[in-house]
């Protein structure tokens, strides 16, 4: 047999030798096919066609692979080292506040408007019910107000950092701001309400982080700085738990603008005055007097109680509460830890309480519950029924008593100043309005002479904000021709006002005194806000006095209609009522005369021999009962009865009958 060729020898050698390399790193393949399915023929094909073997770098790949996986545990664990003990973190809860004060900052930041993933919003406020729920009434944002070119403003927009973390430099500082979604997957809010929000700093001192959140306040509250901010009581989303909503925000509204006897007003400002003064507080703690203070506005409507209260609140800069008393959900106890949690310089308004249902008094219970008892025949032994207005809370609804403890209990709050609404002042108890808890009584009543020209110069009186923008504020324009523009102005404005001052009392004259509320009257004016004359034309006013005696009669025939169908409705009841209890009384009548007429009968055919101890007590029991039914008893049946009682015991010696004793 012929020797190979050393050619030969030389291939299979190499053959060999690559089947051994294979062999040996076929577990190597084996154990990335698990981790990596298909590198085994990622690698050949890559040696095949590259000419790279893949396999030298198996190690490198593992090595590199297991720095990765330790790096990424190493720093998680060193980052939460040193967040735990080397850096200050504050969170953010999107159920407060605070969470619109801090966004609205964060969107005017340079590291918000260049992020690369960022949110747009139209409105910053926090996705929580009661923060969110109202949109955002400012005028610059609301997009309801125009341009000085006529056109509607768009809506703004605003940028907010997207989930991560995001660094930014603050004072000097380095700062982190990391915004996540919420862990709690059974949260009640939806998924836009779901994140959490935080802001971090190197260094055990959280100084910088408070000095960040101040200047965020200072700047949101500065936009409302000229506004009056409202809030009013709810309840908190998924809970029965009450809490304070901020509703709306209106632009402070003068006080000259509300139209009221100006000695009335002004004895109203000096006495709020002197009641938030500080001196005046610890007067009233030195002396141990509750440092409360109260009003009552009371009038027919739209004379202007409510405008009243928001003109208050914004000439002194609180915040005013709103407290529905008719709502649902108001009790006595959620009234108290509203109350509770009233800042200590608000005003606290109560709108219309005369229609809360707390109108009765105890003084008129008293009555009814004396002339009941008049009406009734006390029986001895009877209970007393009461008076059926106790005034507790029997459904869960308010109470007089528990709103009076709340006004000004032992637990109730102080500092803040309170107002009631009413339009009908009789109707309200003495204990709600007593000194004490109504320290000042203010009357609105219709439109006189001075009322109405004082409405008419409030609508047509020109104003600054009335015109085009000003041009005599242009800093290109000389000195002369400023002045001269501003005089020209001014004497333009002079004779304007002396203008509406002649037509207001030549409107004044034509509308009757006393007979018209400001609001009937503004209505009338803002028909025609753009040309005065055309408001004090005779026809027009001759109009509106007509129309609005006709309409006022309408309403007045309409409730005295409605008044009699509801009384005539509640006679038909009544009668009703007393035609079921004459046909039961008259039921029970017979029914006890058939029981008198078979007692008598029974007692009639029994005989004393055949009447036994037992049987006479039957019939003693059956006429005591027919007795207290009735307050005449049979009292010749009760006499015969109870003679035959005292026969049948005398003769009787036992309950058993013999032959002796059963003889006559």
């Amino acid at each position: 047999m012929a020797s190979p060729s050393p050619s030969t020898r030389s291939s299979m050698a190499n053959e060999s030798v690559e089947e051994a390399t294979a062999t040996s790193q076929f577990p190597q393949l084996a154990i990335l096919d698990f981790f990596f399915p298909g590198f085994s023929m990622f690698a050949g094909a890559v040696q095949k066609y590259l000419h790279i073997d893949l396999n030298l770098y198996i190690p490198l790949l593992l090595l590199m692979g297991a720095l990765t996986v330790v790096w990424n545990y190493a720093s998680s664990y060193l980052w939460e080292q040193l967040e735990t003990y080397y850096m200050s973190v504050v969170d953010i809860r999107t159920d407060d506040e605070i969470y619109n004060i801090l966004m609205a900052w964060v969107a005017n930041q340079r590291f918000s408007q260049g992020a690369r993933k960022f949110v747009v919003n139209t409105n910053l406020n926090s996705r929580s019910w009661y923060l969110w729920r109202w949109e955002d009434d400012d005028e610059d944002e609301s997009g309801e107000d125009h341009g000085s070119d006529g056109k509607k403003k768009k809506k703004q927009l605003s940028y907010t950092p997207s989930f991560g973390s995001h660094y930014f430099w603050y004072r000097g500082h380095l700062l982190l701001f990391r915004r996540s979604s919420n862990r709690e997957q059974n949260s009640p809010y939806l998924v836009s309400e779901r994140e959490e929000i935080s802001v971090s700093c190197f260094g055990r001192n959280p100084w910088i982080l408070k000095e960040l959140l101040l200047e965020a306040r200072g700047l949101y509250m500065a936009k409302d700085e000229h506004k009056t901010l409202i809030y009013r009581g709810t309840l908190r989303p998924g809970s029965t738990d009450p809490t304070w909503q901020r509703c709306m925000s209106r632009a402070s509204r003068p006080f000259s603008t509300v139209i009221l006897n100006e000695k009335t007003k002004q004895d109203l400002i000096d006495d709020v005055t002197d009641y938030l003064n500080p001196a005046t507080q610890r007067w009233y703690a030195n002396r141990g007097i509750p440092y409360r203070r109260g009003y009552c506005l009371y009038g027919p409507p739209g004379t202007g109680k409510s405008s009243l209260s928001l003109a208050l609140a914004g000439y002194f800069k609180m915040r005013i509460y709103i407290v529905s008393l008719s709502s649902m959900t108001a009790n006595e106890e959620s009234l108290s830890t509203l109350f509770a949690e009233l800042p200590r310089r608000c005003v606290v308004l109560l709108e219309d309480i005369d229609t809360a249902g707390l109108t009765h008094t105890r003084e008129d219970g008293r009555n009814k519950q004396g002339s009941a008892d008049d009406s009734e025949d006390m029986v001895p032994g009877q209970l007393t029924t009461g008076n059926g207005n106790t005034n507790n809370n029997q459904n869960g609804r308010l109470s007089l008593s528990g709103l009076l403890n709340i006004l000004d209990g032992v637990a109730s709050q102080e500092g803040r100043v309170l107002i009631m609404t009413t339009n009908h002042l009789d109707k309200l108890d003495k204990a709600l309005i007593r000194p004490g808890r109504v320290d000042m009584i203010v009357e609105f009543g219709l439109a006189d002479a001075g009322m109405i020209s004082a409405i008419f110069r409030a609508i047509f009186a020109r104003l600054d904000g009335d015109e085009m923008p000003d041009t005599t504020k242009d800093p290109s324009l000389d000195p002369e021709e400023k002045t001269k523009l501003e005089e020209e102005k001014a004497k333009k404005k002079a004779a304007e006002d002396a203008r509406v001052n002649v037509l207001a009392e030549e409107f004044a004259a034509k509308i009757p005194a006393h007979e018209f509320s400001p609001a009937e009257l503004q209505g009338y004016l803002m028909k025609y806000k753009r040309d005065a004359h055309v408001a004090v034309a005779d026809a027009n006013v001759e109009g509106f006095i007509e129309q609005t005696r006709k309409d006022r009669k309408e309403k007045e025939l309409k409730e005295a209609e409605e008044k009699r169908k509801a009384e005539a409705k509640r006679k038909e009841e009544k009668a009703k009522k007393e035609a079921e209890e004459a046909q039961k009384k008259e039921a029970d009548d017979k029914e006890k005369k058939t029981e008198e007429r078979e007692v008598k009968s029974s007692a009639a055919t029994s005989t004393p021999a055949e009447a036994g101890p037992a049987d006479a007590t039957v019939e003693e029991k059956a006429v005591e009962k027919s007795k207290s039914e009735e307050s005449e008893g049979p009292v010749e049946i009760q006499l015969e009865v109870k003679a035959t009682g005292e026969l049948d015991h005398a003769r009787l010696d036992s309950g058993y009958v013999t032959p002796t004793s059963g003889e006559p």
